[in-house]
């Protein structure tokens, strides 16, 4: 499985939508998203990997389970973004970014998407602003 930017995109936007600074997977549940499609715990998996997404538990981890047998079992715990969650999300908000993505990086890392949101996002800021 590769990641998959407009999957990625819907799953950020939902921890940004949350009404409070944390979520957890009923929340993420309620905003569309299914615990039970092996796409959630892939992407979920590379967030946490990548360092966008953690829990608030002393403990760490995003609340997965997996037995031997492959059997997966999530646990509700509060989850938040990291800061650079919210850098990553919000690039992935924009739309040249987005078009970027899925014309030219189809198939890359999460960390290679992450690096060229950000870049295409400042491009594109400093394009509006004049900042170079």
């Amino acid at each position: 499985m590769k990641p998959d930017p407009e999957y990625l995109k819907q799953l950020l936007g939902a921890f940004q939508d949350a009404p409070s600074p944390t979520t957890d997977l009923t929340e993420l549940q309620e905003a569309g998203l299914s615990i039970d499609d092996p796409k959630f715990e892939f992407h979920m998996m590379l967030l946490q990997d990548g360092g966008f997404v953690e829990s608030e538990l002393s403990t760490g981890g995003i609340g997965l389970s997996k037995s031997a047998d492959g059997h997966i079992e999530w646990s509700i715990i509060p989850l938040r973004l990291t800061a650079s969650g919210h850098e990553f999300a919000e690039a992935m908000e924009n739309n040249k970014v987005m078009t970027t993505l899925k014309d030219k990086f189809v198939g890359a890392s999460i960390g290679t998407m992450r690096d060229v949101a950000i870049a295409v996002l400042k491009a594109e800021i400093a394009k509006h602003t004049g900042l170079h």
